[in-house]
């Protein structure tokens, strides 16, 4: 890890000569900009019209670093935004997840490396039920979810929006899960950056097999912590891992980087999706700590490895006594088994 310390992704080469406009995309505006140490301060300006004509010009500007640090949390981060940020030209930057920790990890990121406070965001929880007719219970389920996002992340109040909670409309859904919280959706307006960061992203994703297997193997991580579903199905022993994308082009390069790092895959297009199948690779999954960085998921992969019996590799892993990584505390799980025996009936 010390070879990484001092080594920098540099951002000069993703900032556009001319910025687009968010509302009218064949619209674009000159962008200047000028050296200010390890920064650069970007602006450009807009006309403003009335039914008169033009009135006079509005300045946005940015400053921008030049670098991001080139290490493990940087690749991981940029993984979990190319799984989960939103990539249309809507000029704001938005990522949607329902871990806090993994939320956490986005925000503290951008605050180390683009000197962006926790208060840059607006937030809003959306949870996957009807908008609850009976006022009672709606006012208990929005306590609940928004209680428990302000103890995770810190979150103000006065910057929720456009509410703190939002409901889904088409589904069956009429009740809350008892350890459901919904998922936070954080939100950045900053057409400027939202463009740069999006080039950024998108650069380092297709090309991606030009790094290292450390930093292949980093970004992976963030995508399977976003895209990923583990798959268990006991009568027929089908043990398997899913990473999920629309575009065929995105779902060959994930197989090509697992392919880089010894892993087989096969394509499922009704799916959308490739799968991680066959006791080897999921052992390499394993090993290679590529499911650890979502706690959820790694809690459901390492009971899925556990019902395999010993086979050369797993065997060897255990006698090692490998101490699993970012696994749901034991202890949280026998609360959550208690109260799941004193609440039989409470939907899961």
């Amino acid at each position: 890890m010390n070879s990484y310390r001092n080594q920098k992704i540099c951002l000069e080469e993703f900032i556009p000569s001319r910025v687009i406009c968010k509302n009218f995309p064949e619209k674009s505006f000159d962008l200047n900009r000028e050296e200010n140490g390890n920064y650069i301060k970007l602006s450009y300006f807009t006309e403003l019209h009335n039914h008169t004509g033009l009135v006079g010009k509005k300045k946005y500007e940015l400053l921008l670093p030049k670098y991001v640090r080139r290490n493990q949390e940087t690749f991981e981060v940029l993984g979990l935004l190319q799984a989960e940020m939103g990539k249309q030209h809507d000029g704001k930057v938005v990522f949607c997840n329902h871990e806090y920790r993994l939320v956490k990890k986005v925000m503290e990121w951008f605050e180390k490396e683009f000197d962006l406070p926790k208060d840059s965001w607006k937030w809003y929880i959306k949870v996957n039920i009807n908008e609850p007719s009976d006022e009672n219970y709606k006012k208990e389920v929005e306590n609940k979810v928004i209680d428990y996002w302000i103890s995770k992340i810190g979150l103000s109040l006065e910057w929720s929006y456009p509410k703190k909670v939002s409901y889904i409309k088409n589904t069956k859904n009429i009740q809350v899960g008892f350890y459901d919280y919904g998922t936070l959706i954080i939100e950045m307006g900053s057409n400027l950056f939202s463009q740069i960061l999006k080039s950024f992203i998108k650069n380092i994703f297709y090309k991606i097999l030009e790094f290292n297997d450390n930093e292949v193997r980093w970004f992976m991580k963030g995508i399977i912590a976003g895209e990923s579903n583990v798959e268990v199905y006991i009568p027929d022993k089908r043990y398997r891992v899913f990473i999920t994308a629309k575009d065929p082009n995105e779902r060959l390069l994930f197989q090509q980087c697992l392919k880089r790092l010894g892993i087989n895959s096969i394509q499922n297009g009704d799916f959308k999706s490739i799968i991680i199948s066959k006791k080897e690779n999921n052992l390499k999954l394993l090993k290679q700590q590529l499911m650890t960085l979502s706690p959820e998921k790694y809690n459901k992969f390492l009971r899925m490895m556990n019902l395999y019996e010993d086979f050369d590799g797993l065997k060897e892993w255990r006698n090692n006594l490998q101490k699993p990584h970012n696994k749901i505390p034991q202890d949280k799980i026998n609360k959550i088994i208690e109260l799941h025996n004193q609440h039989p009936d409470c939907p899961a």
